[in-house]
């Protein structure tokens, strides 16, 4: 960043107020030639940055009618965004993009040292979590902000980020190879552990298990059995077939998504189907795996808040 004289611009963008306050005593020309008017005080109050270099000796040969200028790297759309984000009596971008926010925040507190505005941008970021939370993760780590890093890397278990089934996401090529690394590595421990929630059966009580009390269960024509399952205190018996099939395609999606839901229609349906051919589990059935449901959501979560995200902030 260099000062410079102000030339008249060639960009077709025009700083709208505070930035063509009459009053300003040096200019910001953004890369693509837009001139802020500004105040040299606001930025050194704000920034330690523009503190340093408005207290380094002026040139004498400053004209009193052209004010100096200061050549910034920024295009003139992330400068007017950056501005508005924090200069007094700008009227704030109600919205941005995130590739947007990524440039506004890497430029104001990453390299203006504006760090007063770190709770802002903190609170603006998490807004953008349900919406992209490997964009999120991504932004959270270049700035290390670990609380955020670790909020959206969990939403990221929703995905099937190691299932490689679509386009990759698109701020992909603004992360790093290690960071995109370490939230593949937490998805696929969340995915292990989750997995094992459903694959084994032996943090559950056996009478807890759906179809556990059902009177037809040595019947097999009437109430199909599946295997021989473990479950808490050593207990081993069968469980039913429509349990084991609902187990059987849990356990797939919670391999892909390890937050996925647990009560989905796809989920669903098939132990619904068989549960018809018994005549207590159609009538008891149903209710039974919701209660299940419930008590194994909150086994997984619990499970899932185990598993350490390896961040070295």
């Amino acid at each position: 960043m260099s000062e410079t004289k102000a030339d008249p611009s060639s960009s077709c963008f025009i700083p709208r107020a505070p930035f063509d306050d009459a009053s300003a005593d040096v200019i910001l020309r953004s890369s693509d030639g837009a001139d802020f008017h500004v105040h040299r005080l606001v930025l050194s109050l704000a920034s330690p940055f523009f503190k340093d270099m408005f207290t380094l000796p002026q040139s004498n040969s400053e004209s009193p009618v052209t004010l100096p200028a200061v050549q910034m790297s920024e295009s003139s759309h992330v400068l007017d965004m950056a501005l508005r984000f924090w200069y007094p009596g700008a009227e704030p971008i109600p919205r941005q993009t995130l590739d947007e926010f990524r440039d506004m925040s890497e430029a104001l507190i990453m390299k203006y040292d504006m760090q007063f505005l770190v709770p802002f941008a903190k609170k603006h970021l998490r807004e953008y979590l349900e919406e992209d939370p490997v964009a999120v993760f991504g932004i959270a780590c270049r700035h290390e902000w670990r609380e955020i890093a670790l909020g959206s890397a969990k939403c990221c278990l929703r995905l099937p980020l190691r299932a490689f089934e679509s386009a990759p996401p698109t701020q992909l090529k603004y992360m790093a190879a290690d960071t995109y690394h370490i939230l593949l590595h937490y998805h696929s421990e969340c995915a292990k552990v989750a997995a094992a929630s459903t694959s084994s059966l032996q943090w559950a009580p056996y009478q807890d298990i759906p179809g556990a009390d059902c009177p037809n269960w040595t019947d097999p024509h009437i109430c199909p059995r599946a295997g021989h399952w473990t479950f808490a205190h050593n207990t081993m018996a069968p469980i039913t077939a429509w349990l084991a099939a609902y187990l059987r395609c849990l356990t797939d999606e919670l391999l892909r998504c390890p937050s996925a839901p647990l009560d989905t229609p796809e989920l669903l349906g098939l132990p619904i189907s068989k549960m018809g051919s018994c005549s207590s589990c159609a009538v008891d059935g149903y209710a039974s795996l919701m209660n299940f449901v419930a008590v194994l959501r909150q086994k997984i979560e619990g499970d899932l808040n185990a598993v350490e995200l390896m961040l070295d902030f």
